[in-house]
C-alpha cells in the first residue's frame, strides 16, 4: 500500500503564495517555502524541478481559476449579459480569491518567461492566454457579428481589463473589493460594449 502524500503540491503552493504575499518574491526561496509548508524540501525537489518552476506552476494555477469563471460566464445565451457575466466574474474572483488576484497582479507573465524552466513550462506559459483569447473573440462576434481587432480590444476593455481596474485598487492592498463598485460594473460593461 502506497503511503499517503502529507505535502501535497497544492498545499505547498498555497504556502508560498503566502510567503510571497507577506515578504514578496525574493523572499520565497526554497527553504522558506519548505520552512513555511512544513514540507521536506526533498519532497518540494519531487514536486517542483526548482523554485522558479514553483512560483511559475503557482501563477499559472491562478489564471487558469480567473479564467475558468470568466469562460464559463460568457456562455450566457444573450451576448450583452454573457459580457456583463465575464466581467463579473473577474470582479467576483478578485473577491472570492483575494490572494490569487493579488499573485496575479504581483508577478508578471513576461518574468516567468524569463526563468530557467522546462519547456512544457514555457510553452504552457506562451499559450496561457488561449483561452480568454477565444471567449473574447467568440463573445466580440456575437456582440458585433465580426471579430476584427478593434472589436476584440473593445470587448476585452469591458470584459477584462475594466473589472480588473476596478478591483485592482484592493487587491493590491489585499482588501476585499467592495460591493458598490461592483454595482456600477455592470453599467460601465454595457455602456463599453454599446459605445458608437
Amino acid at each position: 500500500m502506497a503511503r499517503p502524500r502529507i505535502h501535497q503540491p497544492d498545499a505547498v503552493m498555497d504556502r508560498a503564495r503566502r510567503l510571497v504575499l507577506e515578504k514578496g518574491v525574493r523572499a520565497a526561496t526554497i527553504e522558506a517555502i519548505a520552512a513555511a509548508s512544513g514540507a521536506p524540501m526533498g519532497s518540494l525537489y519531487h514536486y517542483f524541478n526548482s523554485r522558479d518552476e514553483l512560483l511559475t506552476r503557482l501563477w499559472v494555477r491562478a489564471v487558469r481559476r480567473s479564467q475558468a469563471a470568466f469562460s464559463a460566464a460568457a456562455e450566457d445565451e444573450d451576448p450583452e449579459c454573457a459580457a456583463v457575466a465575464a466581467a463579473m466574474s473577474i470582479y467576483d474572483f478578485c473577491t472570492r480569491e483575494r490572494d490569487d488576484a493579488r499573485l496575479l497582479v504581483s508577478m508578471r507573465r513576461e518574468d516567468l518567461i524569463q526563468a530557467e524552466l522546462p519547456s512544457d513550462i514555457v510553452k504552457e506559459l506562451k499559450e496561457l492566454n488561449r483561452p480568454v483569447q477565444r471567449t473574447v473573440e467568440e463573445l466580440s462576434r456575437r456582440l458585433y457579428h465580426c471579430a476584427r481587432a478593434r472589436d476584440r480590444d473593445r470587448v476585452l476593455l469591458a470584459t477584462f481589463d475594466l473589472p480588473y481596474g476596478v478591483a485592482r485598487p484592493y487587491v493590491i492592498r489585499g482588501q476585499t473589493p467592495p460591493p458598490h463598485r461592483r454595482r456600477l460594473l455592470g453599467p460601465a460593461v454595457l455602456a463599453v460594449i454599446r459605445a458608437t
